[in-house]
């Protein structure tokens, strides 16, 4: 039973991810999506998301390719007996991550711009004992605070920060970003190698196609707490895990701090929380049928000749069920500690931000706006910011229940408009949506820096990089490696399905909350890429495995028996295997039919081309397009 448990809860885990994966990976194939420009309504120009024709054969190219060479590669040191030092290795890496990123850092120097600007500015006019961020009106607008009082715990860690740094010294808390980033892609390998202990490889692979994968390498500039908050999430995941190996009640002390300062700093990081939880009652019920299994196995011993050894059997099989019964009631109270955790650090900050400030926390925007704002279109894309949780707030005279009842109203008109064409309303805003928060191949990260002030004058490649013709070499290139990263997370969940444990989905399954997270709520390619870059372990993984797949193949051509490979041909189309085949078959047919429609063209195959907005010009920068014009 608790084996089927298993199987089930991997299978279903598997169908979800793939499911989203696979349409992401359509997307990356078919189409490209950056930040471009359109005519405004008042005759200027205005930011927006367009979409470029791909190519997927230019895709399977690259993969052909790629097999080849690396096929090659893996048959020339696959008989190196000289292992892996996997430690040292992986300390090599993060500090040549860190290098490199403190290289950017330095030859940058970015001045904050945008929500963090805010940020960074309230915080620092904390420091000069100025906390009217609180209040209704502050020269005219309502204060950051007043209207965003969940930033409050963000603003503290900053203030905090600005007491060893300094206020203006904007690199050094850059600085500690790349720190929290350093930590999070060695926690990442950390915590997927107690699974892949076998593939140290794969390991390394991993943690160096993070560091190369440089989009969220550029958000080290990005002052905003999502470094740090996942920094700590990570942290907790890895408590998790380490007390899942020892069944160490203990490593849920440390979990509950990481996940609370977490949720202080990113409340976005509660989807680590809700992944946690689940995995933990998972085990919990796991626990209880293994109990629950040992206790009939126990009843089973009956009429042996050996008294005295039956009598010590028993006495084991009941010191087993007894410790397999305090797993999960364990499992269950880390669960708990955590929860408490994140409520007793959150309740925490805000008493300590009242004390200091001598202000009461406000209300706030209601929650809910945010979900209205995200099931609406908006000026740069599908569900982005539009004012909407600004404007009801304030046209509901900052009545917190006045709001909330306007925003469910709002909801309900949208939800209303999608149901009555939930093809032409729903999925196509849904697809756009997708293609906007996951499909631009650099995660606008270049766009989060362009025409920011800098306390130098970078270089002209530094320029060309971020707004000139490096900026398209690099979305070309980052373009094909999206898809790499996507087959590559394919090819994990396709051929590992039978040997993997559940538990090692976790890291994966934050990606899926992330996923369906901010398909309703407000949405923004930088929202997602702390989620997206939880897949290039797994691609990592998945494309060693594929390597090793393919070179079978390739040993089994050249050297079977004909006779050998007639069995295996028909082993492979055997009865056995028809379900999979068939089904196999099936979607290809469904997914050539569903290419050669209208709605492909409208989901998948996105063209922004066909509206007028040269958006093949503004993407390769070709033509008499410039910026501005």
């Amino acid at each position: 039973m608790r084996d089927s448990f298993e199987r089930i809860v991997n299978i279903l885990i598997r169908i979800m991810l793939a499911a989203v994966v696979f349409v992401l990976f359509l997307h990356s194939i078919f189409s490209t999506s950056f930040i471009g420009q359109i005519p405004g309504e008042d005759g200027g120009i205005q930011d927006h998301t367009l979409n470029v024709v791909d190519s997927p054969f230019v895709h399977l190219l690259l993969l052909v390719f790629l097999t080849i060479c690396s096929v090659f590669l893996y048959r020339m040191f696959r008989n190196r007996k000289k292992g892996i030092n996997l430690r040292a290795a992986l300390l090599i890496i993060a500090a040549a991550g860190f290098l490199l990123g403190l290289i950017w850092i330095v030859s940058t120097q970015l001045i904050p711009g945008s929500d963090p600007a805010k940020v960074c500015r309230v915080a620092a006019q904390w420091r000069e004992g100025d906390f009217t961020a609180f209040e209704q009106s502050v020269d005219g607008e309502e204060g950051y605070l007043f209207r965003y009082p969940f930033q409050s715990g963000i603003v503290l860690f900053y203030y905090l920060l600005m007491g060893f740094l300094g206020t203006e010294n904007y690199v050094g808390m850059q600085v500690v970003n790349l720190l929290a980033l350093t930590v999070s892609y060695y926690l990442i390998v950390q915590i997927l190698g107690r699974f892949w202990k076998e593939d140290k490889a794969a390991v390394v692979l991993a943690h160096a196609a993070l560091i190369l994968w440089v989009p969220y390498m550029f958000y080290v500039t990005y002052l905003y707490g999502i470094m740090p908050g996942m920094a700590c999430s990570l942290g907790a995941v890895y408590c998790m895990v380490r007390y899942l190996e020892s069944r160490r009640w203990f490593y849920m002390l440390p979990a509950a701090f990481l996940m609370g300062i977490a949720t202080v700093l990113k409340m976005n990081c509660l989807i680590y929380l809700v992944a946690i939880g689940c995995f933990l009652l998972y085990d919990a019920a796991q626990s209880l049928l293994k109990s629950t299994e040992k206790a009939k196995g126990s009843r089973r011993i009956t009429g042996q000749e050996n008294k005295t050894q039956e009598n010590k059997t028993q006495e084991n099989k009941t010191q087993e069920n007894d410790e397999a019964g305090k797993t999960w009631l364990v499992s269950l109270l880390f669960v708990a500690a955590m929860g408490l955790g994140v409520a007793g650090a959150n309740q925490a900050v805000n008493r300590y931000v009242e004390h200091l400030s001598g202000y009461e926390m406000p209300e706030g925007q209601v929650m809910l706006s945010w979900v209205v704002m995200g099931l609406q279109e908006a000026p740069k894309g599908p569900g982005n910011y539009n004012g909407f949780n600004g404007n009801v707030y304030t046209q509901s005279q900052y009545d917190t229940e006045l709001a909330n009842e306007r925003s469910k109203e709002a909801l309900k008109l949208q939800l209303q408009w999608m149901a009555e064409e939930p093809v032409n309303h729903g999925l196509v805003f849904f697809a756009r949506k997708t293609a906007y928060q996951w499909n631009d191949p650099t995660f606008i990260s270049l766009d989060r820096m362009a025409g920011r002030k800098s306390e130098i004058e970078p270089a002209p490649v530094i320029q060309s990089l971020i707004t000139g013709k490096g900026c398209t070499y690099l979305s070309i290139w980052l373009n094909m490696v999206q898809t790499l990263i996507l087959l590559g997370a394919l090819f994990y969940l396709l051929l590992t399905g039978k040997k993997a444990k559940v538990y090692e989905l976790v890291i994966y399954v934050v990606f899926l909350g992330g996923f369906l997270f901010h398909l309703v709520w407000e949405s923004s390619a930088s929202y997602a890429i702390p989620y997206y870059v939880l897949l290039i372990p797994y691609a990592a993984k998945g494309f060693a495995e594929y390597v090793r797949w393919a070179s079978g193949w390739w040993t089994w051509a050249r050297q079977a028996s004909s006779a050998q490979k007639k069995a295996d041909i028909r082993r492979l189309f055997s009865r056995k295997n028809a379900p999979l085949l068939g089904g196999a078959a099936v979607l290809l047919a469904l997914l050539i039919l569903f290419a050669r429609s209208d709605l492909f063209k409208r989901t998948i195959a996105l063209n922004d081309d066909l509206k007028g907005y040269h958006a093949s010009e503004q993407f390769y920068r070709t033509g008499d397009w410039e910026p501005g014009l």
